[in-house]
């Protein structure tokens, strides 16, 4: 008669000590909220260029990507010489893709009719530009290399 009785005490002790140990180690989870939203337009970092490797803090790497993509194109079409017949005060917007392997590719150039027959080799030099960029570190979306695509205005004051 004792031996039912310790039975079923120690069957009531086992049921609640499950309940015990599963509040006190946290193992339900329904309490736990889940990061089940992932925003596509946006990346953690941004690509970084060989040379700002070194750098620690993201924004510092976000920064120096920046400066140096258009340092790299303001020093390549700086570097050609346009021979136009009147002023142009224009904007041209250059795409570029940037992929999970770093290689960038030139996706479009938008400019106005003006511009392009104004400067005709414009185009061509945007192009060997984008070609002369050095294979680049992917930016990250969670830790996860991803492709970007970036828009580059670039202001054409021409006398």
């Amino acid at each position: 008669m004792i031996f039912k009785y310790l039975v079923v005490v120690a069957c009531l002790l086992m049921f609640n000590s499950c309940d015990y140990v599963r509040n006190t180690i946290g193992i339900g989870f329904s309490n736990v909220p889940m990061d089940t939203i992932v925003d596509y337009s946006t990346v953690d970092e941004l690509p970084v260029f060989p040379k700002c490797t070194s750098l620690v803090d993201t924004t510092e790497k976000n920064r120096c990507f920046v400066n140096n993509l258009y340092n790299h194109f303001s020093e390549s079409l700086l570097r050609k010489t346009f021979r136009i017949s009147e002023g142009i005060h224009e904007t041209v917007v250059v795409k570029i893709r940037i992929d999970k392997k770093g290689v960038v590719s030139l996706m479009s150039i938008e400019s106005s009719h003006k511009v392009k027959e104004a400067i005709p080799t414009l185009e061509n030099r945007i192009q060997e530009t984008v070609v002369s960029l050095p294979k680049l570190f992917p930016a990250l979306k969670r830790g996860i290399p991803v492709q970007t695509v970036f828009e580059l205005p670039i202001v054409l004051e021409l006398q």
